[in-house]
């Protein structure tokens, strides 16, 4: 019988690929979206989660490279996917969940109901994935996060803080102002800011003390390399952290009054002196509500994540393991990892293939394997 729901299974995701495409667009509350329904269509949806976009660029679809292969990939096999642009760019976790989550009764309307629906988002719509799982099960059969920022909002920026009141402490005077008065700059590569942020990086692998490395260890960040290291550092500044202060009306949603920073060469001098922030209530419950996940699952959720992802890092499935076992939801996670370093630095096999164990975990009830799913 498993062997009969398999070869079902490879039916419906990789037999009799679609001949043609219907490409829908239109805009709804204040977004772009856009149906891309292959001839035949299978009827089963796709509905799509992109991620960070910094808040200066114009509205626009999703459309790298690394996404439209695998939106051919998919719509070439039957399945309809829907996209949106999010009615706003920036930390639009908000937006980004209603715009999403309208897509579906949009397709419905304009194509047709589907007969499941999925949800896929990529690190920043990965945590918009949780949101939408977590609480519209009902509209949902499954959901895929890839490299997507599981632990919540307020463990990611968090992160993003203590990055740079660490930099301000091993580099002092590199950078204007402090965390929470800091001008807009610009961090393109090039820039003044980011020659300024690389060079201070390069000479403090070389200085005495090894500051750095004392720096990297501290703020847990990613890589085996000092490429990657540098990297990995340069992926905490931007001007996000700007972006969302000014969703919560300037307010402080950061504090690190009572963090206990280990790992330098002088750990006593280092909370000493590193700068203090406290939060204020307001802010940090914004941030929570978009989003801190609740762990509460009604629907299968996998996640997939690369081991050594700068952005978002692997401990956040970790975190996010915890509260969905909290919950009491653990029979609907899987956790799969693929042992690499960067940012959504996935195959797509890799994404196709924990897409396919979606899929017969949905329809079948075949649970697919967590762990290690490396494509070499």
């Amino acid at each position: 019988m498993r062997g009969l729901v398999l070869l079902v299974l490879a039916a419906i995701l990789f037999a009799g690929g679609a001949s043609a495409q219907q490409t829908i667009t239109g805009s709804a509350g204040g977004a772009l979206y856009e149906f891309l329904v292959p001839q035949p269509w299978n009827g089963h949806l796709i509905v799509y989660a992109h991620g960070y976009v910094d808040s200066a660029n114009p509205l626009a679809l999703p459309s790298s490279p690394e996404e439209q292969q695998i939106f051919q990939a998919v719509t070439s096999q039957g399945f309809a996917l829907a996209v949106t642009s999010y009615s706003q760019n920036g930390w639009a976790v908000q937006e980004g969940a209603q715009n999403t989550n309208e897509l579906r009764d949009l397709f419905a309307a304009r194509v047709g109901k589907p007969a499941r629906t999925y949800l896929v988002g990529v690190s920043m719509g990965g945590l918009i994935t949780v949101d939408l799982a977590e609480n519209l099960p009902t509209k949902y059969d499954g959901a895929l996060s890839i490299c997507g920022i599981v632990g919540g909002s307020r463990v990611q920026w968090q992160r993003v803080g203590d990055g740079r009141v660490l930099f301000d402490y091993f580099f002092p005077g590199v950078l204007p102002g402090d965390l929470l008065h800091t001008p807009n700059l610009d961090y393109s590569p090039g820039s003044p800011t980011w020659l300024a942020l690389v060079n201070s990086l390069v000479a403090g692998l070389a200085s005495p003390g090894l500051p750095t490395l004392q720096f990297a260890n501290v703020a847990g960040l990613t890589g085996s390399t000092p490429g990657e290291i540098i990297f990995s550092a340069l992926s905490l500044f931007g001007n996000g952290f700007n972006e969302l202060l000014q969703r919560t009306q300037g307010h402080n949603f950061y504090d690190n009054s009572a963090t206990i920073y280990m790992g330098s060469a002088n750990d006593a001098a280092l909370n000493a002196q590193v700068q203090r922030f406290r939060a204020e209530p307001d802010a940090v419950n914004y941030v929570n509500r978009y989003y801190s996940p609740t762990g509460e699952l009604r629907i299968p959720m996998l996640t997939l994540h690369t081991t050594q992802d700068p952005l978002a890092p692997f401990s956040q499935e970790s975190s996010y393991a915890s509260v969905v076992a909290g919950a009491g939801g653990s029979n609907l996670l899987v956790q799969q990892s693929v042992n690499r370093y960067g940012h959504c630095n996935l195959k797509p096999q890799e994404i196709l293939n924990s897409f396919q164990g979606l899929l017969g975990w949905v329809n079948y009830g075949l649970k697919p394997a967590g762990g290690d799913v490396t494509v070499p």
